[in-house]
């Protein structure tokens, strides 16, 4: 039942898969000390992975801490993995700082275990959520530290984002020298590879960057661009950043009725998306 509620996930069908799942669960119980704890634990999971195909989020949340706490008792190491996934479904729906407190859990078990790769891209995942706390100093912090360990596995594109992620908060912090260095790295190495969300982020960082130097020539080339990548794709959340970023540029420069075209715009956008 577990495997045909795996399958129905697969296939969308959360209602199918949250019953199967259920079931499956129920005769775990059932069987009390005969079950084994894995199979308890992958029931609880499979429940919760039905719940979040179904967007009851908040539900999975709270599924999958039981499914956790089986596998922390029995000492089994992919506890890490169901961890990890917590702290997604945490960063999917908006809780960053309770999202960033499991991910920190995760890459101190990572370094115990010397999993380099994995302790970089969890150090990343909680970069992501400073960003979006717009906590800019823990963003540079992680960042670096993730960046370090990419670095060792010559993980190219890992790296540039990194750059990309540090060159962003150095602009928002208003250190205009340092996010124009490290953004135009980030941004040759998109462009090396070819990697669009990555010249696209990295045009958003130097746009920013080029305003507070006044460089405005230079800031809306940067946008521009970023503007072309991204709207080619349904990232709606990039999408509206740099369509503030136009906002805020066109109004630094006095250009009142351009920054309102663009506002009005955006607006009939967010009326969709948001």
């Amino acid at each position: 039942m577990i495997e045909l509620a795996k399958e129905a996930i697969y296939r969308s069908q959360g209602s199918e898969a949250l019953a199967l799942a259920e079931e499956a669960h129920q005769i775990y119980k059932s069987m009390g000390a005969r079950a084994s704890s894995v199979d308890m634990a992958n029931a609880i999971t499979g429940i919760s992975f039905s719940l979040k195909e179904l967007n009851r989020v908040d539900e999975a949340v709270k599924m999958i801490d039981g499914a956790i706490e089986i596998l922390r008792e029995g000492c089994y190491p992919f506890v890490v993995d169901t961890l990890r996934t917590k702290a997604s479904w945490l960063s999917g729906i908006g809780q960053y700082e309770e999202a960033i407190s499991v991910y920190l859990e995760v890459v101190a078990i990572n370094e115990i275990d010397g999993e380099v790769e994995f302790f970089a891209r969890d150090l990343l995942a909680v970069t992501f959520c400073y960003a979006k706390l717009g906590k800019w100093s823990e963003v540079i912090e992680h960042a670096a530290k993730a960046r370090e360990s990419f670095k060792k596995e010559k993980l190219v594109d890992e790296v540039a984002w990194c750059d990309m992620h540090v060159a962003n908060a150095y602009a928002e912090m208003g250190n205009v020298d340092f996010a124009l260095d490290i953004g135009r790295r980030a941004y040759e190495i998109g462009d090396l590879r070819n990697n669009l969300a990555l010249k696209c982020h990295s045009s958003l960082a130097l746009g920013k960057a080029f305003v507070v130097q006044a460089k405005f020539e230079e800031s809306e080339r940067k946008l521009e661009e970023a503007r072309q990548i991204a709207s080619s794709s349904d990232d709606w959340e990039t999408i509206v950043r740099i369509e503030k970023e136009f906002i805020n540029l066109y109004l630094v420069q006095g250009k009142v009725s351009a920054a309102e075209d663009v506002e009005r715009r955006l607006k009939s956008l967010q009326e969709i998306v948001e």
